[in-house]
């Protein structure tokens, strides 16, 4: 009898625990969007070098490490950068020195300019102006010659052509003054018309006549025309006598002038010094500047979750040697299916219990996708051919948690969030 009312208080017991369970489960799903669907996430940074290359000599934190930002990650072999630098500062030392002799030389040469130099020059540019005198004279001379030709070949072309239609003209009238003469001695035509014909004959005669005289008299304007070309020749002659004097006192100033240009050499030798030792210098400052970035500082406080290279590898940049993430941009990516996400805001409250520690911690929402996640799968779902079958699409949403302690946060692993319904 009291085994009978033990076991029926224990399955009133049962009864009351089950029924509480299934009332706290649906209770927490009245008030809250639950998801398991949820991870831990954390900005990942991947450090290499940033623009050399080398074998790792040293690494300096060991993985899962807490580095700070600034402190130095791992040391790449900078035997090549040093040596370089050593190089090239006594490629400046070398070159300063030769500077410093063709500098010397410079001064001493300045100092002993002879004046012969200014008087020559002085000679020359008398010499010159006369010759653009000169040139000027034949210029004028050769346009001269160039405008009487040209006008009187086109005065022959115009009489020419005056003296052919007046031919044409006289021809045509030779010929009608026969037919008319023929007709009126046979007394056909009256004395009258034949008259008409005949002054008309009269008048091209003349005009053929005096065209042949024009054309006579151009060519004799043309004859007077090249005869001009004597003046172009006498002048070219002065030009020429000048310019062979010219070529003498040429010389003179050359020979006048070797210092001169002397020290217009130095003088660019120099400047092509002091850009070959400016250039040598920024050439030290760059490989100086390679030298301290085989020392590869964290660019982050954060936590090492990743060593990808060992001691004595060879790294480039783009390979990385660590993967750090910072803690402080911690936060919790949740997949939500879309028939929820009109259950809540940006802003609402969310409780989340992190696997990793088994603790909760409060938190809200921060942003909500604007796409599901399978837009962004490799290989999209195409529905088109008909095998369409319904499927709850996930959208992620990203939540801030407070207060959470570093051993807590483990980028990857799985997290329960709780979700405030508005």
């Amino acid at each position: 009898m009291a085994g009978k009312r033990i076991s029926s208080i224990g399955g009133i017991v049962v009864i009351i625990a089950v029924s509480a369970w299934l009332a706290h489960y649906f209770y927490l799903r009245h008030i809250y969007i639950i998801s398991e669907d949820a991870f831990q996430k954390a900005k990942i940074t991947s450090v290499s070098t940033q623009d050399v290359s080398g074998k790792i000599t040293k690494l300096f934190v060991k993985e899962f490490s807490t580095v700070h930002k600034g402190d130095p990650l791992f040391k790449i072999d900078d035997s090549i950068y040093k040596k370089q630098v050593a190089i090239l500062e006594n490629k400046i030392k070398a070159l300063e020195f030769k500077k410093a002799s063709l500098q010397t030389k410079l001064k001493k040469l300045e100092n002993q300019l002879p004046e012969q130099v200014k008087m020559v020059k002085d000679k020359l540019n008398g010499e010159m102006e006369q010759l653009s005198i000169l040139d000027n004279k034949e210029k004028l001379a050769s346009n001269r010659y160039k405008t009487s030709v040209t006008k009187a070949q086109e005065t022959i072309k115009a009489a020419e052509k005056g003296t052919e239609a007046a031919r044409t003209n006289f021809k045509m009238w030779n010929n009608r003054f026969e037919r008319f003469e023929n007709l009126y001695n046979r007394g056909i035509i009256s004395k009258q018309q034949f008259e008409e014909v005949k002054t008309g004959y009269k008048s091209a005669e003349f005009k053929y006549r005096e065209s042949l005289a024009k054309l006579v008299a151009a060519k004799e304007n043309l004859k007077s025309a090249e005869s001009l070309k004597n003046n172009i020749e006498i002048v070219k002659k002065e030009r020429n006598a000048l310019k062979s004097q010219i070529s003498v006192t040429k010389r003179e100033v050359r020979i006048t002038k070797e210092n001169l240009k002397a020290i217009e050499e130095l003088k660019n030798s120099i400047k092509a010094l002091t850009k070959e030792i400016d250039a040598t210098e920024k050439g030290v400052e760059k490989t100086k500047i390679f030298l301290s970035h085989t020392l590869v500082k964290s660019p982050v406080n954060g936590t090492v979750a990743k060593k990808w290279r060992e001691k004595g590898e060879f790294v480039s940049p783009g390979l990385p040697v660590y993967s750090l993430y910072n803690p402080n941009s911690f936060y919790i990516l949740a997949w939500i299916e879309e028939d929820r996400i009109k259950d809540f805001k940006v802003g609402s409250k969310v409780k989340a219990e992190l696997e990793i520690c088994g603790k909760e911690f409060e938190g809200k929402v921060t942003s909500i996708g604007k796409a599901a996640g399978s837009e962004f799968a490799l290989i999209p779902r195409d529905p088109s051919q008909g095998e369409f079958t319904k499927v709850t699409q996930r959208i992620p949403v990203k939540i801030n948690i407070k207060n959470v302690p570093e051993t807590c946060i483990k980028p990857g692993t799985s997290v329960t969030v709780y979700i405030h319904k508005d």
